[in-house]
């Protein structure tokens, strides 16, 4: 039978010290319609906006581009290495909160995927690097914000 100071040495810890994140590499993505792919992606976006502009209505908030103008900042600035949040411009409290919940809908990985056709009938899904993000944003900035 093992002693407890042996049992101790032979049990290998699940994380090394200073490894407890995963490296968020940079990863080159092949995205063969790169035009197409963004164009998905700030439809998307632009769907999620609608929505929080149907929400903010009954808190007497008309959100417009010069609003998304200011999110878009925010997440480029996020995506930069940024803090991005609080979104700075807003005019009051209620409106600050709107474009803060806007910000963390938009900012939220899970919402905006990069995919990748796998085979006939799959399709993987992957957050998208950095460069194409903000690839992204630009495109949605000069749809919806000129």
């Amino acid at each position: 039978m093992m002693t407890p100071e042996e049992h101790i040495r032979t049990v290998r810890p699940l994380f090394e010290m200073g490894s407890e994140l995963p490296q968020n590499p940079e990863v080159e993505q092949d995205i063969q319609d790169r035009k197409g792919e963004a164009k998905r992606v700030t439809k998307r976006l632009a769907s999620i906006f609608e929505e929080h502009k149907d929400a903010a209505l009954p808190l007497k908030i008309n959100l417009g581009g010069e609003d998304l103008q200011l999110v878009i900042s925010a997440l480029r600035d996020h995506a930069r290495g940024g803090v991005g949040s609080p979104v700075p411009g807003s005019r009051d409290e209620i409106h600050g909160y709107c474009l803060n919940r806007l910000f963390d809908e938009l900012v939220e990985p899970s919402n905006i995927l990069f995919t990748t056709k796998t085979g006939p009938d799959t399709m993987r899904y992957d957050a998208m690097n950095t460069a194409f993000w903000i690839e992204c944003l630009d495109l949605m900035e000069d749809t919806f914000c000129s």
